[in-house]
């Protein structure tokens, strides 16, 4: 960087090198890159009514079924809930595993609302908690 003073006008000039002019260029485009960014989002939740996107909620609570699960195959599920957006959400989370909706299979997810009803799901089906992961979701295996 270097300063020029001008005794005439009592200014002061500054004159960048070419690096720090690219930097000053970088940084402006990154902020207009986040502003942008910024201003989608926004727009996005305004469609949305205000609502975040469930899958968006969710997919925090499959992260450690998912590391423990086989990468391909076929697993049951079972829910103390009829919904089936709980099931195509549970599907989503663990693709390329196929989750049948039964508790046919060896290895059955479950995905529930309360947590006590793991045990009496795993009891009625004659499975086997394999590791429950304290947020409604449940690895069970078949006796």
């Amino acid at each position: 960087m270097q300063y020029c003073i001008s005794v005439r006008s009592a200014k002061l000039t500054i004159m960048y090198s070419w690096r720090a002019k690219l930097g000053i260029a970088l940084i402006s485009l990154m902020a207009l890159l986040a502003l942008g960014t910024l201003a989608g989002y926004r727009s996005a939740v305004q469609r949305n009514g205000g609502q975040v996107d469930v899958a968006i909620l969710n997919a925090p609570r499959f992260d450690g079924l998912r590391s423990i699960l086989p990468h391909r195959g076929t697993v049951g599920y079972l829910s103390d809930a009829d919904e089936k957006a709980d099931y195509f959400l549970t599907q989503y989370f663990l693709a390329p595993v196929v989750v049948a909706h039964d508790a046919q299979q060896d290895l059955v997810v479950a995905n529930v609302r309360s947590p006590a009803a793991i045990a009496k799901l795993a009891a009625a089906h004659n499975l086997t908690v394999v590791r429950n992961f304290q947020n409604g979701i449940a690895l069970l295996r078949r006796n």
